[in-house]
């Protein structure tokens, strides 16, 4: 995995995007030190199956930052 900046990702968006979809992984990481990870969605297709809608749900939106 290739961590890089948010200001780089956003610099060069369609490039990563492009970069993602072939099959690379990036933890893409905030001034503040937060950080992502961006990988192709094809790696998270299992976790469909096996969470509940109302987990989803939860997992976006009960959280400090939800709002």
């Amino acid at each position: 995995m290739i961590e890089i900046t948010a200001d780089q990702f956003e610099k060069d968006f369609d490039k990563y995007m492009d970069a993602i979809e072939e099959g690379e992984e990036f933890l893409i990481r905030t001034e503040d030190g937060k950080a992502v990870v961006a990988v192709p969605a094809k790696q998270l297709e299992h976790l469909i199956e096996q969470v509940e809608e109302d987990e989803w749900y939860n997992l976006y939106s009960n959280h400090s930052e939800a709002s």
